[in-house]
């Protein structure tokens, strides 16, 4: 079984030879040779700024800030993102900031931009894994056309409002598209990841959007599970979500990874709370003692950092998605991040090398759709917390401040409707 579980390349109009020879021109009109441009933008080790720029094209701007005071932040965001071709901005905040006076201050300093965001439970810079920074991508009119759009009361949207948003959006983008949108279009969704609504909104998107390639993260805290927020136009809100509707004539490539194969050794889910993501009981018997027995550790010692090395997989249409462990609850019953309904088969995984798979991905992705000016990525938190547990991070860490990424770690990940845990799903856009 691969691990791979989800790839496909849009705008790949140039032959693979044809686009190896627009590299090769366009790195010998830079004056470096490959992989250079991104090494001389990495400020001198000794470099104590807390704000970093990485603009490997005017197309799109990389920055970060470990500025802990908002207006300090903002400032040094936005003396990065001032130019005037910059009109959409991304950012991804720690929950460490105070995100509405980031946010005020983000709208003070670049009124003529439109600004969203969320709250993460890490962020992914250009320097690698960071906590206690913000992230954030300025994409160019030359380069793009987006529309956005904010959802608001998750618990009451449905198709016709799905489709009236659609329509709105599609439109728009029509009157600026950069390439037909069909082949050439994708859409992100920020969610609110304490709604327990993702699965409804984002089948109800995905239906709604059709061959539109939909994909995203759900907005973290730090673990702490109790005010995950998305901003847009300046104010952050709860129980929404954000959305993006992204339109390019340059090629790009959707996918998901997960590190893990599933085993023979099944659970039912015998006693569930759907709507709460609850497991009560597994084979008819407490769920978490049940969980601590087949993982082989202690009901006491059962922690965010356990269930991230031990997750469980889900399949659909016969194919597996993970389930992760949320929290273990006083009644002994089971908290998830994703959905889970009475009767489900659960199945015990067996992790794969994060960092060996990661390597895999780059490189598919390099050889299928060449050099990439940004890679978009959305990264289970449980991925970054088996890390740590396995002292892996900084090898990952050092991957990702390789590669042209930005992003963040979620509460849980999304591409065409379907609600993930534990994987890496993201979007590279190529030149």
């Amino acid at each position: 079984m691969t691990s791979i579980i989800k790839t496909a390349l849009y705008g790949q109009a140039a032959s693979l030879s044809d686009h190896t020879v627009a590299q090769e021109e366009r790195r010998k009109s830079d004056g470096h040779s490959q992989g250079a441009s991104m090494t001389l933008a990495i400020p001198d080790q000794h470099d104590q700024s807390n704000t970093r720029s990485f603009q490997p094209n005017p197309s799109v701007v990389r920055v970060m800030s470990c500025q802990q005071e908002a207006q300090l932040c903002a400032q040094e965001l936005a003396g990065q993102l001032y130019d005037e071709q910059i009109h959409w901005v991304l950012f991804f905040c720690s929950a460490q900031q105070d995100i509405q006076l980031l946010a005020d201050h983000l709208q003070l300093c670049l009124p003529d931009k439109v600004i969203v965001g969320c709250s993460t439970a890490g962020e992914i810079t250009p320097l690698g894994y960071r906590q206690g920074s913000v992230s954030a991508v300025g994409f160019s009119r030359e380069g793009f056309s987006i529309e956005t759009a904010l959802i608001e009361n998750l618990d009451q949207f449905d198709f016709n409002s799905a489709q009236h948003l659609m329509s709105r959006m599609l439109e728009c983008c029509q009157h600026q598209q950069k390439a037909p949108v069909k082949g050439h279009t994708f859409a992100l969704a920020l969610l609110d990841g304490m709604s327990e609504h993702e699965e409804v909104v984002l089948n109800t998107l995905s239906a709604a959007f059709g061959s539109i390639p939909l994909l995203g993260g759900s907005a973290g805290d730090d673990l702490d599970f109790t005010h995950t927020k998305v901003v847009y136009q300046g104010k952050t809100y709860q129980n929404a979500a954000v959305l993006l509707m992204v339109n390019t004539a340059f090629p790009f490539m959707v996918f998901s990874q997960k590190h893990v194969l599933e085993t023979d050794e099944v659970f039912v889910a015998t006693e569930v709370d759907s709507e709460h993501r609850r497991v009560y009981e597994l084979n008819a018997e407490p769920a978490a003692e049940v969980y601590a027995r087949a993982i082989g550790v202690p009901l006491s010692e059962l922690t965010p950092a356990i269930f991230a090395q031990h997750t469980l997989s889900v399949r659909i249409a016969g194919e597996g998605f993970v389930r992760a462990v949320q929290s273990v609850n006083e009644d002994g019953s089971l908290s998830f991040y994703c959905a889970v309904e009475r009767g489900i088969v659960l199945r015990k995984n067996k992790h794969l090398d994060i960092p060996n798979e990661l390597q895999r991905l780059l490189d598919q992705v390099n050889q299928e759709l060449g050099e990439q000016q940004l890679i978009l990525g959305f990264d289970c938190i449980f991925r970054h917390l088996e890390l740590k547990a396995k002292h892996q991070l900084g090898q990952v860490s050092d991957l990702i401040a390789q590669s042209p990424m930005i992003g963040f770690n979620t509460y849980g990940e999304h591409i065409n409707g379907i609600h993930l845990n534990a994987t890496f799903t993201g979007v590279a856009i190529g030149y």
